[in-house]
């Protein structure tokens, strides 16, 4: 049977095999062998589409190989699109885990999970910050601040996702998108002025002392 190699945008998988297992004639190309094709992801089982044209006799879920390296075969659209998180860079990779973690429950709608990964994003970044300090996590921030490692305005954030994380373990309504949504997006944001920026910063310093 015919395959392909893509990420999934069901269980998020990278360069899973999805295996074709049908096809029928799109009869909105009467002239052309166009086929829309059905694959099912290899870790979850999950459904994708792909129309696909193609240039000689058969087709595509009898093709045994990869579709995309078959000359005689087009793949002319795809769906539904695996979900591109934008994650910070220069993360350290547990809490980059975390984050995207947190993003995938978000898209995935499970705002309760969503909510309680950005707070655990947090607590991670702040013992990352700052290893050699102790206490709960509203100790742990507040030493940040006295210590001059984050701003006025970091501290707050910090307090918002540190806050609303507590409240979405802990409340008996379930959350919905705009407030996991909004804790998210201070989370990115705290982690762009904790991690980001401090390490282009020193890359580009980096850069203009060579260049002397």
């Amino acid at each position: 049977m015919g395959s392909i190699t893509r990420d999934c945008p069901h269980c998020h998988s990278r360069n899973n095999t999805f295996t074709a297992f049908a096809n029928i004639k799109d009869p909105n190309y009467q002239t052309n062998q166009t086929y829309l094709t059905a694959f099912s992801c290899g870790s979850c089982c999950g459904g994708y589409f792909a129309k696909i044209k193609l240039h000689a006799a058969g087709y595509p879920v009898n093709f045994p190989g990869d579709i995309d390296k078959n000359g005689n075969m087009s793949i002319m659209e795809e769906y539904p699109k695996p979900i591109t998180l934008e994650t910070p860079q220069y993360l350290p990779t547990n809490i980059e885990s975390f984050f995207i973690q947190a993003a995938e429950s978000l898209n995935n709608k499970n705002f309760d999970a969503s909510s309680m990964m950005s707070r655990k994003v947090l607590e991670v970044a702040v013992k990352s910050l700052n290893p050699s300090e102790s206490g709960n996590l509203y100790s742990r921030i507040e030493q940040l601040h006295s210590q001059g490692k984050i701003t006025d305005d970091l501290k707050d954030w910090a307090h918002i996702i540190r806050d609303d994380g507590n409240e979405a373990a802990h409340e008996a309504e379930p959350v919905n998108l705009a407030f996991a949504d909004e804790l998210l997006s201070f989370t990115k944001l705290f982690l762009l002025y904790t991690f980001t920026m401090p390490e282009m910063v020193k890359n580009k310093k980096g850069l203009s002392e060579n260049s002397l």
